[in-house]
């Protein structure tokens, strides 16, 4: 049996308001020829299919087209929500998805024993059993108290999360292989710049690895958009996301995690590259050095390269901002799209006033990026500030999951 994991497909993402559905959709026709090869039996997607709980027509055609294509090709298929899902979208069309051997679990479930489903083989026979862990949210995981202490709070999302597969860990079929799913920052794992911190408090993650039963014998993870195995465990694995969601992961190689039952035992998982659709470039120097490079810029990918150009000057100059400008419109129309453009001085005065770059957009950056960007001039003590932090995270993260 054939089995690929992946994750994090955020369809209907933009990235700074240059949209990426070309990209999703190209990942999406190469996912579809890969399973056709390798005679894929099983497709594991932990988490985030949308990039936001109420996605374009066009994120929702993608979804649902790609589905389709799917079913004559005879591919199981367990989506679960992530954070950035609505559990009600998802779960929608789930009893009709069933009949077409689609199991979608948009978010915990009253009955536990309902994230457990069971894969048989052609004779009816039980070959592997799924925990199919969506996104957990504060409702399923833990009550907030109010005067709750750092370490309280962190303790209560951690041991929340750990009870949840403990259940489930509990309710397995002996001596048939399991896998389990899980939407989550487990504490160690290399972020980007495009994930929403869940699970954590100011920042530290709740959750560590050793937490996971050792009754799995791999674990799907998604949330975290750059690829990499969690404690050096071939069999602890984020997929990552399938396509560069952010300039930071600009040089990762994305793939997908090919894992084969066979004997009633899981291989070491097989990563397969996916093809690179567009290059996320990143420009720093002076003016007149970007202006050079841009000029001679070919690409030689599919889709249009998408820049991120860092001017930096040494003292301020107001030709340098008209020459900032005016690069800006002269390569407004190329085969590429400069996406971000920031000019600063390196001798520039620091305050409230210089917060951001000439150029920088506030929509270029996360909340989380302005409140710090709001407090790091401010005479604040460490512990105040960590106070802050970590309410402004409680915040976001009520925010996010009740958008």
């Amino acid at each position: 049996m054939k089995i690929l994991h992946t994750a994090d497909w955020h369809l209907g993402k933009s990235l700074h308001k240059y949209s990426l559905e070309p990209d999703n959709q190209l990942f999406l026709n190469w996912l579809i020829e890969l399973i056709k090869e390798r005679k894929t039996d099983l497709l594991l997607v932990s988490g985030d299919i949308f990039d936001t709980a109420n996605p374009k027509n066009s994120a929702l055609a993608m979804y649902y087209n790609f589905l389709k294509e799917l079913i004559p090709l005879k591919c199981r298929v367990i989506i679960t929500g992530g954070n950035h899902d609505s559990p009600s979208l998802l779960n929608a069309p789930r009893d009709i998805l069933n009949l077409l051997n689609i199991s979608v679990v948009g978010t915990a479930t009253e009955n536990i024993e309902d994230e457990l489903i069971i894969v048989k083989d052609d004779s009816n026979k039980t070959i592997l059993q799924v925990a199919a862990v969506p996104y957990l949210r504060d409702a399923d995981i833990r009550k907030s108290v109010a005067g709750n202490s750092y370490g309280n709070q962190l303790k209560q999302i951690s041991e929340g999360i750990k009870t949840h597969y403990e259940v489930l860990s509990e309710i397995l079929i002996p001596n048939i292989p399991s896998i389990a799913m899980g939407h989550l920052y487990v504490q160690g794992a290399s972020t980007s710049d495009s994930e929403r911190e869940v699970h954590t408090i100011g920042g530290v993650a709740a959750f560590t690895s050793d937490n996971f039963p050792e009754a799995f014998d791999y674990i799907a993870l998604g949330h975290i958009h750059k690829p990499q195995r969690i404690a050096d465990s071939d069999f602890t694995r984020y997929s990552g996301s399938p396509i560069s969601l952010s300039f930071s992961e600009r040089k990762d190689q994305k793939y997908v995690i090919e894992l084969t039952l066979e004997n009633a035992k899981l291989s070491v998982p097989e990563l397969i590259d996916i093809p690179k659709f567009r290059e996320l470039k990143r420009l720093k120097g002076t003016v007149d050095e970007v202006w050079k490079v841009l000029e001679a810029y070919q690409s030689s990918f599919q889709l249009p390269t998408l820049m991120e150009v860092l001017v930096e000057e040494e003292a301020y100059d107001p030709n340098h901002t008209l020459r900032f400008n005016l690069m800006n419109q002269e390569f407004e129309n190329h085969d590429f799209a400069i996406v971000i453009s920031k000019l600063t001085y390196q001798n520039k005065v620091t305050g409230t006033a210089q917060l951001f770059a000439i150029g920088e957009n506030v929509a270029s950056l996360s909340p989380k990026e302005i409140f710090l960007k709001r407090i790091e001039g401010d005479e604040i003590e460490a512990k105040t500030r960590r106070e802050l932090v970590e309410a402004f995270d409680e915040l976001l993260r009520e925010i996010s999951e009740n958008s």
